[in-house]
């Protein structure tokens, strides 16, 4: 999966810029890197945020857009109408989806990219397991190895650069 540097956009495609903001993707690479969910306004805002907080995925509000001066005076509602890009970690796209479908939010360019969410999410889940695999003796011996092989191509370094500034000294007469 790729995502915008600036704008947080998913895409899976060949496209090499976005189509929003026209800076060059990057892969995601850490399950953990925001991304963005949705871009709402208003009461509509209030609604997704407040689904997030309930169901604990944290989320960063970003500007969007052009910012409004219009707030809860002239619309007589507790609700900010500037346009906030949603951000979520990658790892919560799928479980934010399944919560904010039902409030009938904006998501149509998520839906797409769903099953390859899921995928990048369970290949990392299954690295974590292979890395953890090792038992604390084996890791515990493997460090013991490491360290005397790495004292070992000291010592050769050492003797081998004895060896050679005799061979030279011999060779110019010294």
């Amino acid at each position: 999966m790729k995502i915008c540097k600036e704008c947080k956009k998913m895409y899976n495609g060949a496209d090499t810029r976005c189509t929003d903001c026209n800076k060059k993707y990057k892969l995601v690479d850490d399950i953990n890197e925001p991304v963005r969910l949705c871009v709402v306004g208003g009461l509509e805002r209030n609604m997704v945020c407040g689904a997030l907080k309930d169901n604990d995925i944290p989320f960063i509000e970003t500007q969007y857009g052009a910012q409004s001066v219009a707030n809860e005076i002239v619309t007589g509602y507790d609700a900010k109408l500037v346009n906030v890009a949603v951000l979520i970690p990658y790892s919560a796209v799928p479980k934010a989806y399944e919560i904010l479908k039902p409030l009938e939010v904006n998501l149509d360019y998520i839906e797409p990219l769903l099953e390859q969410i899921q995928a990048d999410i369970d290949e990392y889940k299954s690295d974590i397991v292979k890395s953890e695999s090792m038992s604390r003796s084996k890791r515990t011996t493997v460090k013991v190895i490491s360290a005397l092989l790495f004292v070992l191509l000291m010592a050769l370094v050492i003797f081998g650069t004895d060896y050679v500034m005799e061979l030279i000294k011999s060779l110019l007469g010294g």
